[in-house]
């Protein structure tokens, strides 16, 4: 059997967020932009042409929104691993990416974070 990664790729989803240790970041949401990289088990493959027969990349942005939105985080590493972990537990998963980045954070660079067992 011929060997072939499948990866679903989340790109640029921007989404304000609740992160950070200073005051002005805990009273103020702030822009922040997730790239997800998945890779997946030949398990789920599609067979056949139906949404059913394959993972929904709709159920991973959806998670990542859920996650973003659940609650304030002090940490980006802190956001950055739950989304990581959280997104490990699908049977399907067997590896994943996230990077988070604080575009609007200085005013002469942005600033990322990123996790990864891939």
């Amino acid at each position: 059997m011929k060997v072939r990664n499948r990866k679903i790729l989340i790109s640029n989803l921007i989404i304000q967020a609740s992160v950070g240790v200073y005051e002005h970041e805990k009273q103020f949401k702030q822009k922040i932009i997730v790239n997800v990289e998945l890779l997946l088990s030949n398990d789920s493959e599609p067979k056949q042409d139906y949404l059913e027969s394959t993972q929904d990349y709709s159920q991973f942005r959806r998670c990542l929104i859920d996650i973003i939105e659940s609650q304030h985080f002090q940490l980006l590493e802190t956001l950055v691993e739950k989304i990581h972990s959280t997104l490990m537990i699908n049977t399907y998963v067997i590896g994943a990416k996230v990077n988070i980045s604080k575009p609007t954070i200085f005013n002469d660079c942005e600033v990322s974070y990123e996790l990864s067992n891939i």
